[in-house]
């Protein structure tokens, strides 16, 4: 029988492959390793994306040839996040959220947007800056973080 509980525990919160409200100096390399390998493919599939719709006009600010170089370079540094933990890859991840809020202000929000949307997509962009900055200090550390053995063994790798 499915037990919500149970999947929740295990795919979203569990604290071997989920540790997102882990402090970075309680962190160990195979925490590590599943944060920084979430971060790569979610920040790859999202401007992997945002290539795609830059290059194709589907965005909402048309065909623009930069914003589809910027969207490949940052997909280019998460994936150096998620494989060799670079630091400079990891600070350059973390001028994706900065760029995006000088683009809305330079360029405006979409037209249709209302207010509300207007605020969640800030707020949701303030949200990503704090976690890049999270990403920065786990690739900063990442050397140093101690080999700790799974508490868990049971239960199956996602990964």
């Amino acid at each position: 029988m499915f037990k919500l509980q149970n999947f929740l525990k295990r795919y979203v919160w569990d604290a071997e492959t989920t540790p997102y409200f882990t402090a970075v100096s309680k962190l160990s390399r195979s925490q590590a390793d599943s944060e920084l390998f979430f971060f790569a493919i979610m920040a790859s599939v999202l401007f992997g994306v945002g290539t795609f719709t830059s290059i194709t006009g589907q965005a909402p600010y048309g065909v623009s040839n930069e914003a589809a170089i910027y969207c490949f370079t940052i997909v280019s540094a998460a994936v150096l996040v998620g494989t060799v933990k670079n630091v400079y890859a990891a600070i350059y991840s973390a001028t994706a959220p900065i760029i995006v809020v000088a683009g809305l202000f330079l360029f405006g929000f979409p037209e249709k947007m209302a207010l509300i949307d207007e605020l969640l997509l800030l707020f949701i962009d303030l949200v990503a800056l704090r976690y890049m900055w999270r990403i920065y200090m786990i690739c900063r550390v990442y050397r140093m973080l101690p080999h700790r053995p799974v508490e868990n063994r049971t239960r199956r790798s996602l990964f």
